[in-house]
């Protein structure tokens, strides 16, 4: 797992017991799939949007990952996004500790805000 990555054996296993008590937390919890499913919907809506603005003509992918991502996998570029959404989506409900679902949900609020540009860029808004 990604915990392996963060430094010492004694700070990953103080992370790995932080996590354990952020997921023993009902609260918690709700708010994790809560930010997860609403991230999930946004990502989804988000392909939607860049698709539909891409084949209006009036707009182009401005990330330039992403970019290169689409000119060298074509179409393969969507199930690329629904993967990493799929670990993201992973992460956060392993670790919903109030920090991490904090900055999660303001990330998932400005894609939002990217989609709706999108949306409107597309003309569908």
């Amino acid at each position: 797992m990604l915990v392996f990555f963060f430094g010492t054996a004694k700070r990953r296993g103080r992370l790995a017991q932080d996590a354990a008590k952020s997921r023993a937390s009902a609260l918690g919890r709700m708010a994790a799939w809560t930010v997860v499913i609403a991230y999930n919907i946004v990502g989804i809506i988000d392909i939607y949007s860049t698709v539909a603005a891409l084949d209006s003509g009036a707009g182009m992918e401005a990330n330039p990952l992403v970019r290169s991502v689409m000119f060298h996998a074509g179409d393969g570029w969507i199930a690329a996004k629904l993967a990493l959404q799929g670990v993201i989506s992973f992460m956060v409900l392993w670790f919903p500790h109030w920090i991490v679902i904090s900055f999660f949900a303001v990330a998932s609020a400005i894609n939002a805000g990217i989609v709706y540009n999108n949306l409107v860029i597309a003309g569908v808004l």
